[in-house]
């Protein structure tokens, strides 16, 4: 049975659902050299959890899109606006 990484969420695919298929990529040697380094500082075993690790990571950084809606502006009242609350 293939170990889980650091968050089960993301454990290797084969854990979850059985035999999953794979695929080759290729990368240049200085790309697979820093897998090997992230794979050694991050603890995990295998080039789909070091990948896996870096996306985690990516989405740790990026904004979030909550309440917001994709092609709508920034929300100005309109100075006569009846909603508003004068103080």
């Amino acid at each position: 049975m293939t170990q889980a990484i650091h968050h089960p969420q993301d454990q290797d695919l084969t854990v979850r659902r059985g035999k999953v298929p794979k695929t080759t990529i290729q990368v240049t040697p200085h790309t697979k050299d820093y897998l090997d380094k992230i794979k050694e500082q991050s603890g995990v075993e295998t080039y789909e959890q070091a990948i896996l690790f870096l996306i985690r990571e990516r989405r740790k950084h990026l904004p979030s899109s909550f309440g917001k809606l994709p092609g709508i502006g920034h929300f100005t009242r309109e100075e006569d606006d009846s909603h508003r609350i004068r103080h």
